[in-house]
């Protein structure tokens, strides 16, 4: 690209940045979504077609994972911002290791008491027999960071939060990502090979704005996005570990069970913290990070 395009780019990346504080975060947060749904869906409408040779399935989906990743960068370089600065002042690390621990833990404790509710309310019973086996938990954590769902961070919360708490409270900003979180994932549910194929939709929705809340909560605490992130990586692989098994988690009554669980968690913060910055402390906003 020619220094000329550079700068018309840097331009029109300008006059956003310093449009009224009313609109900037819209357009903004409009440009994240846009480009986010176009690189994944535009990956994943071949899978629902039947354009693309099964044996690409699953790259695909993996691919098309990355779009809020890839959003971000666009939404950055179209702004004018640094993407640069803008990880630097995102992966902050040094933060006390509390928040690490509630980010690896507080999922699959989430996935145990669902399913205890799930026993216990919908007279189901316990299969213990068939949960996965404690050390695999490490291994598929390691790849969700990486490739299965852990990376959207960089742009859910690490881009598209931050850049409505600009202009919006943060619990306005979690249940907007968390609405779009969820309708861009929709496609999947219609994937055989997805994670999502055969999960009942409603209760993910809840599930999904729910967490969306808590991860809210969790990014303007901990002022790390490493903590959603290793939350979120955390959250797909707990799955394994629901005590009436697998199945009974892709039942209404299963999901549903986590789902309601997450949401009274996500309503407590709500009314503990105050909607305006969801934590003890000043929101994050994108205008401050880079």
């Amino acid at each position: 690209m020619s220094s000329e395009n550079e700068g018309e780019i840097g331009s029109v990346g300008t006059d956003i940045r310093t449009a009224s504080s009313d609109t900037g975060h819209w357009w903004t947060f409009g440009i994240f979504v846009a480009s986010t749904f176009a690189f994944s869906w535009g990956l994943w409408t071949p899978l629902l077609v039947g354009l693309a040779p099964s044996s690409l399935t699953v790259p695909l989906i993996i691919l098309g994972g990355f779009g809020p990743f890839v959003g971000a960068l666009i939404t950055l370089r179209f702004t004018g911002r640094s993407i640069r600065g803008w990880l630097r002042s995102n992966l902050r690390y040094r933060i006390p290791i509390r928040w690490y621990a509630i980010a690896l833990a507080v999922p699959p404790l989430f996935i145990v008491a669902g399913s205890v509710v799930y026993v216990s309310v919908f007279d189901s019973s316990f299969a213990l027999d068939e949960l996965a086996s404690l050390w695999m938990f490490p291994l598929a954590l390691g790849l969700t960071f990486f490739l299965g769902g852990g990376q959207e961070e960089l742009g859910w919360r690490g881009l598209a939060q931050p850049a409505l708490q600009d202009g919006v409270s943060a619990l306005s900003a979690s249940l907007l990502v968390g609405v779009v979180w969820f309708v861009w994932h929709v496609p999947l549910f219609y994937v055989p090979e997805s994670s999502q194929a055969g999960v009942p939709m409603v209760p993910y929705a809840v599930a999904v704005v729910a967490t969306a809340v808590v991860l809210g909560w969790l990014y303007n605490t901990s002022g790390s996005l490493l903590i959603p992130w290793l939350y979120h990586a955390s959250l797909n692989p707990a799955g394994m570990f629901f005590l009436a098994g697998v199945a009974g988690l892709r039942t209404a009554a299963g999901y549903g069970s986590y789902a309601v669980l997450v949401a009274a968690v996500a309503i407590g913060l709500i009314v503990y913290y105050g909607p305006t910055n969801l934590a003890a402390k000043t929101r994050v906003r994108l205008s401050e990070l880079v």
